[in-house]
C-alpha cells in the first residue's frame, strides 16, 4: 500500500512541477476502487496534433513549490492523507457493486474542463471536474499545508471575539456553553472564532464555483512571525519550511487548523481548535499548540 500511495503523489506532482500531461497511464488500484483507469489526458494528447494556445491557468501557480512537494512525497503518511483526500472528492457508485469513480459535475462541464486543462496545461482544472478540489485545496484539505488567514478577502477564520475578549455578536449562532468556556480561557493572543474549509469546482456554465466545508466554532491560538521571515520567502517555501510543525501538530491534535498570513496587518501562524474536536482538554490543547507554534518560528529563523 506504500508504494501505492508514492506511486500517485509522484504522479500529481510531477503533472505539476514540469507543467506537463503525462500521468501514468497504469491504473492507480487500492483495495476498493480504482482511482484512473485510464489517462484520459494521454490518450487525447495522442490523438491530438494540433498547436494550441497556452492559456493563463485557473489558480496563479504556486512558485518554488518542488520542495513542498518533495517532502510529501517521500513521507507515506502525507501520500496517504493527500490520497484520501482526492477519494473523498470522487462520487462512487455503491449500489452499483461496480469498482468504479464518477463525476460528480455534469458530463459536459467535465469533457470541458478536461479540454480546457490539457490546453492550459493546467492540473486544478483537471482535479477540480474530477474531484471538485483545486491541487491546493487538496493539500490544505489534507492538513499538509497551511489554511491562508483571509484567503482572497474572505474572513477565515471570523472571528467571534476582540482582542480582550469581548464576545462579537453576528449572523452566527453561539450557544451560551461555549461562550463560558473561551470566557475560562480567554488571553493574550486567543480569539473566539468560525473555522473552515473550501474546495473549488466548476458550475455548468464552466465557471467556478467556492464551497465551504467542515465548517465549526472553536478557538483560534496565534503567535506572530518575524518580518524578516516572510519577507524573504515565498508561500510554498514557507509551507516547506512549517512542514514538521504541521506534521507534528496533526499527528498530536488531528483535525487542528493550521493558519499562517497577514492577521490584523502582522504577519502570524495560528491554531484553530475546534469545539467538536477539541472540547475535552482544550487548555492542554492550548498549551500543545502554542508549544508548536513557538517552534514553528524558532525554526524558520534558524533557517
Amino acid at each position: 500500500m506504500y508504494n501505492v500511495y508514492l506511486k500517485y503523489t509522484f504522479h500529481i506532482f510531477e503533472w505539476c512541477k514540469y507543467n506537463t500531461f503525462s500521468l501514468s497511464r497504469q491504473a492507480i488500484k487500492t483495495d476498493t476502487k480504482s482511482v484512473l483507469k485510464e489517462d484520459f489526458l494521454y490518450l487525447f494528447a495522442q490523438r491530438t496534433r494540433k498547436e494550441v494556445r497556452i492559456m493563463p491557468t485557473i489558480f496563479p501557480r504556486e512558485e518554488k513549490a518542488e520542495a513542498l512537494f518533495d517532502k510529501i512525497a517521500k513521507d507515506p503518511r502525507a501520500c496517504k492523507r493527500l490520497m484520501d483526500a482526492f477519494y473523498e472528492g470522487v462520487a462512487c457508485d455503491e449500489d452499483s457493486g461496480v469498482e468504479e469513480e464518477r463525476v460528480l459535475v455534469d458530463k459536459q462541464v467535465f469533457t470541458n474542463a478536461l479540454f480546457t486543462a490539457y490546453k492550459n496545461k493546467d492540473l486544478s482544472a483537471f482535479l477540480m471536474a474530477v474531484c471538485g478540489n483545486s491541487m491546493f485545496d487538496l493539500l490544505r484539505n489534507a492538513f499538509l499545508i497551511p489554511l491562508r488567514f483571509n484567503d482572497k478577502g474572505k474572513e477565515n477564520p471570523i472571528l467571534l471575539s476582540d482582542e480582550n475578549g469581548n464576545i462579537i455578536e453576528n449572523h452566527i449562532h453561539i450557544p451560551e456553553s461555549k461562550k463560558h468556556m473561551f470566557k475560562k480561557l480567554v488571553e493574550k493572543n486567543r480569539y473566539l472564532g468560525y473555522g473552515f474549509l473550501e474546495q473549488h469546482s466548476f458550475k455548468e456554465d464552466m465557471s467556478i464555483q467556492t464551497i465551504q466545508n467542515e465548517s465549526h466554532l472553536g478557538i483560534l491560538v496565534v503567535q506572530e512571525m518575524p518580518e524578516e521571515v516572510h519577507e524573504k520567502l515565498s508561500d510554498a517555501q514557507i509551507y516547506s519550511n512549517m512542514w514538521d510543525s504541521m506534521m507534528k501538530l496533526e499527528d498530536l491534535l488531528y483535525n487542528a487548523f493550521f493558519y499562517c498570513g497577514d492577521f490584523k496587518g502582522k504577519y502570524c501562524v495560528g491554531v484553530f481548535l475546534s469545539f467538536t474536536h477539541f472540547e475535552h482538554n482544550l487548555e492542554k490543547n492550548i498549551e500543545v499548540s502554542n508549544s508548536i507554534l513557538y517552534e514553528c518560528i524558532q525554526k524558520m529563523l534558524d533557517d
